[in-house]
């Protein structure tokens, strides 16, 4: 993740930009804590206990400690290509299969190629359709690829840590950019995705958590995804123009995903180099919430063969709300 030395200073220096301190506050503890020599904290055994996230240990085992540092102070991490095949839980194909079928999927529902070097795109009327993009909704079933993205062991236990482990995928959303010198305007769309909470502050503990699956460069001038970082200790909605002074490009190249909080205050900067921009955001909310997009009816019996139990339970198919007969709240699969 490249965050310059300017940002970093910007929000050192000014206290609307939190970059929090975590420390342990030693009159309160009422534990004893293994020492080792040199005076560091053992904790190599502490990842075991019951008492700790089960996907806590599975940070760790895969090398996304720092991602998880970084998610704290800053609301966002980038997960690296190097990091995905260096942890044996990546393939070189995912990213390229993964454009792939976006581009096909975008040709099937506009008919027109798209040509992500040159530019051509088409245009579909939904939510969130500009002058400077389009969306792509409701696809998890178009191909196989998707499947391993929502459920994937390297972006999982980040969420799943933060929103445990029976969270659901709450959407799957393609965003497909192109060169436009407005973009979001001068405010960059900056939001947070904490959208359930209409009023009134934003919980400390997060409802939901986004992923973007970056599937061309990011770069400022392609149009890169953009952070206010520590904004998600503010703990509440950005007002109409604040943060701008504060946001920054996250720049990282195809084959990097994005995992982000759902209170930290983001939008994307315009693309002005020619070209397609396209990512994929895998967002999930805790089970207490209402999903954005029902997939239940959509699960074919192959789509669950290939699958795990954690599969279902990400697509809510075992969910037992939502009934309209007289049997009252059965599962989904027993409908």
């Amino acid at each position: 993740m490249i965050i310059s030395q300017e940002a970093a200073h910007r929000a050192r220096a000014d206290p609307a930009v939190i970059i929090p301190q975590l420390f342990l506050s030693r009159g309160a503890c009422m534990m004893a804590i293994p020492v080792s020599h040199g005076n560091a904290m053992n904790t190599a055994s502490w990842a075991e206990l019951n008492t700790v996230s089960p996907a806590y240990k599975q940070i760790v085992d895969s090398g996304l400690t720092k991602n998880l540092e970084e998610l704290e102070a800053y609301g966002l991490t980038v997960i690296t290509p190097e990091q995905l095949l260096e942890a044996g839980k990546g393939q070189p194909h995912i990213m390229d299969t993964a454009r792939e079928a976006i581009l096909r999927i975008a040709e099937e529902r506009t008919g027109v190629r798209h040509d992500v070097d040159a530019g051509t795109h088409g245009m579909l009327s939904g939510q969130g359709s500009n002058d400077s993009q389009y969306l792509l909704y409701a696809f998890l079933e178009k191909d196989p690829i998707f499947e391993e993205m929502i459920a994937h062991p390297m972006t999982l236990p980040l969420i799943e840590y933060y929103l445990g482990a029976s969270c659901q995928l709450s959407s799957l959303t393609c965003f497909i950019k192109w060169q436009n010198e407005v973009g979001y305007g001068e405010h960059l769309g900056l939001h947070d995705d904490s959208g359930l909470y209409r009023n009134g502050p934003l919980p400390d503990k997060p409802h939901v958590f986004n992923t973007n699956w970056i599937l061309t460069d990011y770069t400022r001038d392609n149009g890169a995804f953009c952070i206010v970082p520590g904004s998600h200790r503010l703990q509440r909605h950005p007002k109409p123009g604040e943060g701008v002074r504060h946001a920054v490009p996250v720049e990282a190249p195809a084959g990097s995903v994005l995992v982000f909080h759902g209170n930290v205050w983001h939008g994307a900067f315009p693309r002005r180099n020619p070209g397609l921009r396209l990512s994929v955001n895998c967002y999930y909310c805790g089970p207490h919430f209402r999903c954005q997009e029902d997939f239940r009816g959509r699960i074919s019996d192959a789509m669950l063969a290939r699958n795990g139990d954690r599969f279902r339970r990400l697509v809510g198919y075992d969910d037992p709300w939502g009934f309209s007969d007289e049997r009252g709240p059965v599962p989904y699969c027993q409908r």
